[in-house]
């Protein structure tokens, strides 16, 4: 591990030395390059805005005309079925903050809501709405009608909507589907243009968005009488604002019929998420002023309007192109700036320096992990090896010395073989179930049952291995838990109660006083099954590390006693899986584990 150290602290000072070099020249230039700092910041945090401004906007510009209304018809294997649209929700969530909500204007101009339905699909959905939650909808959609009437937005109809003209590409693009690049001109098209865009409308799409438009008493529609598909033209956002708010909305264009859909956010809180991540943190948002404004006047400001030189004036990405970003920095000492200069270089050095460290720490575990690993190895390979002796000695005895023997030689020879195979069944037993639970593949079978039964069944088939190492079994159990039924993994608990017993019959071998004490307890709204033994119990700077995979508290090299040091391991996970706590505590003298069931209340 020294040489490790060695390496990872060598490695530190050949890359920070040259990064302090090369801090120390970028202060002593820094007057210098203060002001690009500056406009290069700016420029970050504008193309960041439009950035997200674009994102928001692909999102909206990819959402089909179908879902503004409170119904939409979705491609299912086999065909289509109508659902709700992702619009419905209430409280409304998105996105992006400072959304107020969606609308859509009919070819009547009249305003429907997704989240508020009406006519007959409506009736029937709204009876499904709390007479409170309804009146808060109707509340959004009384507010987004007094934002359109206030920012004059109205669906004037098909007659009086001017069409904006197709590029020659679009209508080429629609004639041949795009089918053949040959016949499409390569046109190269500015990152800014926004075309329309087209979508066919099937039947049944058709009829669900006419259906949810009319009327309950004017619905009449039949599945015979619905209109054939037809493609409906959308055109790309608009938007107009005030100091409060922004309206985006688009015209869509279906048959003879004009709607206008589009959605309604706060002003002040959706343009200041877009900038907010980029100053918040920022060390220098003080000197550096954000102000949004239209030709008519200043909207929104950011930071200490006491500034004095502008870096950068941009505009926004249409369809907010009438919204300009201005950016300004404040008169300030270059000391302030050279702070930050060596603030930067401290952060650098700390992210290096705790990188490092973070790796260093994975080495390290990795190192013990492996040298665990070979300790694990080692000690099955000694406990494998052990009862394969005893059996292979008895039985070769049996083999050359069998008509020799008295019965009760040759008794006590079988009977040490089939010891020592339990203990080896045990042992591979331990190491599959590891495996198990390490792979995720232990199956918790829980389910009712009482906790005196699996005792009691324990204690028929482990009485007799506990007696053959000397040992007195002695077991008490509260008489208010012998009905106790409880939700439980019965393996596990067998399990859990082999290794614990285990444990204790390998670290009280020289104990004095050779007992294990098995106890049922009930403690006022749970149970306790407890296993106690009279050895030496554990220091206590080594309680927390028992549970620990392949730990053991004595060195591999000098151990006394044998076993593997996984049997507190899969103590812990059996009783995680199972939904049970481990309790480990001295006894003075020797050890006791409590295994606490669920509450009885579960």
């Amino acid at each position: 591990m020294r040489k490790i150290h060695v390496i990872f602290a060598g490695v530190f000072f050949v890359i920070a030395l040259p990064l302090i070099v090369l801090l120390y020249q970028a202060y002593s230039q820094l007057e210098l390059g203060t002001n690009s700092l500056y406009q290069g910041h700016a420029m970050f945090v504008a193309n960041t805005l439009n950035q997200q401004l674009a994102k928001d906007l692909v999102i909206e510009d990819k959402r089909s005309y179908s879902e503004y209304g409170f119904i939409r018809t979705i491609q299912v294997i086999g065909g289509e079925e109508n659902t709700l649209s992702e619009l419905v929700d209430y409280p409304i969530t998105s996105q992006y903050a400072g959304l107020i909500g969606h609308f859509q204007l009919t070819p009547d101009n009249s305003l429907r809501t997704p989240f508020l339905p009406e006519g007959r699909f409506g009736e029937i959905l709204l009876e499904q709405i709390s007479p409170s939650e309804r009146t808060k909808r109707e509340e959004v959609r009384f507010k987004i009608n007094n934002i359109l009437n206030e920012l004059g937005v109205k669906n004037e109809g098909i007659s009086n909507h001017v069409r904006p003209r197709d590029s020659v590409e679009s209508v080429i693009d629609r004639v041949y589907k795009r089918g053949d690049p040959n016949l499409t001109p390569k046109k190269k098209r500015s990152s800014n243009e926004r075309m329309n865009r087209y979508e066919q409308a099937s039947d049944k799409e058709s009829f669900a968005f006419n259906a949810e438009l009319m009327k309950s008493d004017t619905l009449d529609f039949s599945l015979g009488e619905m209109p054939r598909a037809k493609e409906v033209e959308i055109e790309p956002f608009q938007a107009v604002f005030n100091r409060e708010h922004i309206v985006f909305y688009r015209n869509v264009r279906r048959g003879n019929e004009l709607f206008v859909q589009g959605y309604v956010v706060n002003l002040r809180t959706y343009l200041g998420s877009l900038v907010q991540n980029e100053t918040q943190f920022y060390p220098l948002e003080k000197d550096l002023v954000l102000s949004f404004s239209s030709d008519q006047e200043d909207l929104l400001l950011f930071g200490n309007p006491d500034y004095s030189t502008k870096i950068l004036s941009v505009p926004l990405l249409p369809p907010l192109n009438k919204i300009s970003l201005t950016m300004y920095m404040k008169k300030s000492d270059y000391f302030r700036s050279g702070l930050f200069l060596l603030f930067l270089g401290g952060v650098v050095l700390l992210v290096l320096g705790s990188g490092l460290i973070a790796i260093y720490r994975l080495t390290q575990s990795e190192v013990q992990m492996a040298k665990k690993r070979q300790d694990f190895i080692s000690a099955v390979s000694h406990e494998l090896k052990t009862p394969l002796t005893a059996i292979k000695m008895s039985a070769e005895l049996l083999q050359m010395s069998s008509a020799k023997m008295t019965d009760e030689k040759r008794m006590q020879k079988y009977t040490q073989i089939a010891s020592e195979s339990d203990r080896l069944t045990r042992l591979i037993q331990n190491v599959l179930n590891l495996s198990k639970l390490d792979g995720n593949r232990w199956v918790a079978n829980i389910k009712k049952d009482r906790p005196k039964a699996i005792l009691d069944d324990f204690v028929t088939m482990y009485t007799k291995n506990i007696e053959d190492h000397g040992f007195e079994l002695t077991v008490s159990c509260d008489t208010e838990v012998n009905s106790i039924q409880l939700m439980m993994d019965r393996d596990a608990v067998m399990q859990i109660l082999t290794n614990l017993v285990d444990n204790s019959l390998k670290f009280s071998v020289k104990a004095d006083y050779k007992m294990i004490v098995i106890e049922l307890r009930l403690d006022k709204d749970h149970v306790y099954l407890a296993v106690r033994d009279y050895g030496p119990g554990i220091p206590a700077s080594e309680m927390k590390r028992v549970f620990e995979e392949f730990y053991r508290v004595e060195n591999e090299m000098t151990r006394t006693t044998q076993g593997t040091g996984i049997g507190l391991s899969m103590v812990k996970k059996l009783c995680a899986l199972s939904n049970m706590k481990i309790e480990i505590e001295n006894a003075n003298p020797g050890l006791r584990t409590k295994i606490h069931f669920p509450p009885l209340s579960i």
